[in-house]
């Protein structure tokens, strides 16, 4: 069964369905599967005029089975090297962000890449420094970073505490 879900689409199209008028900024690959996600937003009603569609790049997913028995599902991440890991501040859209009030950040997108990571500092700068709101879900995920002494990355605690620093909740 294919669904389209996540911290991040799930907070917006929870806001979506209260009514509050709702914009997704991302980036999906040319493909079905990009494609099923513009449709899924456009039913739920959440604007998607910021979703770049990349050529290039396929569209990032993960794969979760079924829990049964109450076991942990098996989660398989499909994001390395995907159109939204290619996301940049080349993506942030001024006029876009700025015409909302707020601003919801998740700690998945700032894990996906350095470029990834680079677009929510700008973003939450810039909305910041505009007097909008901004929330955060770190929602850790290890899997998706890189980890101190592996590879001489950042980890995901060293680096989330500057995007809280721009939040109100």
């Amino acid at each position: 069964m294919k669904r389209v879900a996540g911290a991040e689409l799930n907070v917006a199209t929870g806001l979506a369905r209260l009514g509050l008028k709702v914009g997704w900024v991302s980036r999906v690959g040319n493909d079905s599967f990009g494609r099923f996600v513009l449709q899924s937003l456009a039913k739920e009603g959440i604007d998607s005029h910021a979703v770049a569609i990349d050529n290039r790049f396929a569209t990032g997913f993960q794969m979760k089975s079924k829990v049964e028995n109450g076991t942990d599902p098996i989660v398989e991440y499909f994001r390395k090297g995907s159109a939204a890991s290619h996301l940049s501040p080349d993506d942030f859209r001024a006029d876009y962000f700025t015409s909302a009030r707020h601003l919801h950040l998740s700690g998945v997108a700032a894990a996906l890449s350095e470029s990834s990571y680079a677009l929510l500092e700008h973003a939450a700068k810039v909305m910041k420094a505009e007097g909008k709101t901004l929330s955060f879900d770190p929602n850790l995920r290890p899997v998706l970073w890189k980890s101190e002494g592996r590879d001489g990355g950042e980890t995901q605690p060293s680096r989330l505490p500057r995007l809280t620093g721009f939040c109100q909740a």
